[in-house]
């Protein structure tokens, strides 16, 4: 059986999506964030939008804009600082969310804004990473 092409497509991030990501991860996947009410809870999103934004100015000088191959074998990255390579077997889960999916990593995520990938590409990316046994929640949030 024929190996399926593989999956490319390039992203440069803008903050507001970038932010997207980092709020709804750590209030998704954190306990500690999705038990807290009112005024805590404010408080948790303000403390994650300026730690985001701090996070974004650092890293988007460094690398800015990602190319991405994605296939059988993991996720391929390509930035002005350099080239990285991760395998399916260190990825933990893929997540959807509204802003996009975000592969996440032993230390760290990747996140894949929806704006930069087709309909056909999300599909793609969840089957390659299912068929690799990488938990998959459904791409539409």
């Amino acid at each position: 059986m024929e190996a399926a092409p593989p999956i490319t497509f390039s992203v440069r991030y803008r903050l507001v999506e970038y932010l997207r990501f980092v709020t709804a991860h750590a209030f998704d996947t954190d306990a500690s964030l999705c038990d807290l009410r009112g005024a805590r809870r404010i408080a948790a999103h303000l403390t994650l939008l300026l730690a985001g934004t701090a996070g974004f100015v650092w890293k988007t000088a460094r690398v800015g804009r990602c190319d991405f191959v994605l296939d059988s074998k993991g996720v391929s990255r390509r930035t002005q600082r350099g080239s990285g390579f991760v395998p399916w077997s260190r990825v933990k889960a893929i997540h959807a969310y509204a802003p996009g999916l975000l592969v996440e990593l032993g230390e760290g995520a990747v996140p894949l804004p929806f704006r930069a990938l087709t309909e056909k590409q999300r599909a793609e990316i969840l089957h390659v990473a299912s068929a690799a046994g990488v938990p998959c929640p459904s791409a539409n949030p």
